[in-house]
């Protein structure tokens, strides 16, 4: 599967006001029906950030919580919606993942869009909401419902300790370029713990160097992506793509 992380598709809105959509959702909600628009253009085109400033402006200027409003005036799926799109980032996440694990079998593609995209301190406010909503230890979830180095790549994420120093050093960047070619390509099968601890642990501005050195050493022209993609199989391979994805974002 080609593996694309679902993320980062709405951006704050550049003429924000968060009086103006506070009583624009008032207005839309006051009274007799509902102007389900007015609720759509205000939310759907918000960050996530904006989102929650906008719920908290509503408590402060109307003394009523928003989500309850909309839980009063909405219904069905499109209440649904609306309603994960006022929780704050971090909920979202802890429900998401306990979905992708609760009942007979696993989403492990919300795993990865989750768990292999966020940063250390997303991972930390993650596992302390998964224990306050659901009174269980995500990591211990995680373990229960993947195996293999799939499970050893999330493990090793969710201990949120990947280096996130923006220098980099072109020889250290160099040096674990090499050893993920010895790892991979140089050898019969794969070393994946070698390229667990350089994809779970080292910044996303050295990994970014690393990828760009790779082709420099590998005897067939492989970029990294590539090198990926034949070394590895399945949800692994799919978690260590959408780690390299987030290049975009550092």
């Amino acid at each position: 599967m080609a593996y694309l992380v679902q993320q980062g598709t709405i951006r704050s809105a550049a003429c924000f006001s968060v009086d103006n959509d506070a009583e624009t959702l008032h207005i839309a909600m006051k009274g007799i029906g509902t102007d389900e628009e007015a609720i759509i253009d205000t939310l759907v085109n918000r960050s996530s950030d904006q989102r929650q400033e906008v719920v908290t402006k509503y408590k402060s200027m109307y003394g009523r919580d928003l989500t309850d409003d909309i839980k009063s005036k909405l219904s069905g799926h499109f209440k649904d919606v609306i309603e994960a799109l006022l929780r704050p980032k971090r909920r979202f996440d802890a429900i998401s993942l306990r979905k992708a694990m609760k009942g007979l079998g696993t989403d492990e593609e919300a795993l990865i869009e989750i768990i292999c995209t966020r940063t250390n301190d997303e991972i930390l406010n993650i596992k302390m909401e998964y224990n306050f909503e659901y009174e269980r230890d995500l990591e211990k979830d995680i373990v229960s419902e993947t195996s293999g180095h799939f499970k050893r790549l999330l493990v090793a994420l969710l201990q949120a300790d990947r280096d996130e120093c923006s220098a980099v050093s072109e020889a250290k960047a160099m040096a674990d370029a090499q050893t993920l070619y010895t790892a991979g390509e140089a050898q019969w099968g794969t070393d994946e713990s070698q390229f667990n601890v350089i994809f779970a642990t080292r910044s996303y501005a050295h990994l970014q160097k690393v990828f760009q050195l790779y082709p420099s050493v590998s005897k067939k022209n492989y970029d990294m992506r590539a090198a990926v993609m034949s070394e590895m199989s399945g949800d692994v391979r799919d978690g260590m793509l959408a780690i390299s994805m987030n290049f975009a974002k550092s």
